[in-house]
């Protein structure tokens, strides 16, 4: 993976991060894109009673805080999952390259598009009522033929499809003697017969 270092030369600089460290936080001031090289970030909001709700999820390749581009504060925290290293780049450099270079804004675009369309399924999966549902559509969404092998702990998923991790368990035990799963170790595979179906 390219790690953009070379496309902004002189401003960004390659930082390294720790799990749990915060990149920024909820209302810092935003004068900076960011991209993970290594490891792991997750843009995390706060409700009222302290629960979190994760935005984003961004591994190797993926930017975050891109919005920042145009706006003045961050409306969420930052927190690295996975230790690592990420690119800083100062909004103001961002946005003169894309206005002066056509080939890095089309790059700049469509990797917007393939965030977007990773967001637009995160929130579909949310709005399903059923837990059991939200499974399944991640299994489906995220994996090869309904086969994804987790990258992270449990607690960590359920905090992604917006449920404690015992009801995750609860769920994910009553699916396999149900027959729609199949676990093997952090492999969870769903049934073929069962893809597609309403479960």
């Amino acid at each position: 993976m390219e790690p953009f270092s070379d496309v902004f030369p002189i401003a960004a600089r390659v930082v390294g991060m720790d799990k749990g460290q915060a990149i920024f936080r909820n209302g810092d001031v935003a004068d900076a894109v960011y991209r993970v090289i290594e490891g792991e970030v997750q843009l995390v909001r706060r409700t009222p009673d302290g629960s979190e709700i994760i935005l984003q999820r961004a591994g190797e390749g993926d930017f975050f805080a891109e919005a920042s581009i145009f706006t003045t504060r961050y409306h969420c925290d930052a927190i690295c999952t996975r230790p690592g290293t990420y690119l800083h780049v100062p909004s103001e450099t961002l946005r003169l390259r894309l206005l002066n270079d056509p080939g890095f804004a089309m790059e700049w675009i469509a990797s917007l598009s393939r965030s977007l369309r990773k967001q637009r399924a995160a929130q579909e999966r949310l709005a399903l009522k059923s837990l059991r549902k939200r499974v399944v559509h991640y299994l489906v969404d995220c994996g090869e033929d309904g086969r994804v092998t987790l990258d992270q702990p449990v607690i960590r998923w359920a905090a992604e499809l917006g449920a404690s991790h015992e009801a995750l368990y609860r769920t994910l035990a009553e699916m396999e003697k149900d027959g729609v799963l199949q676990r093997q170790g952090q492999t969870l595979i769903l049934l073929q017969q069962q893809v597609g179906l309403p479960v």
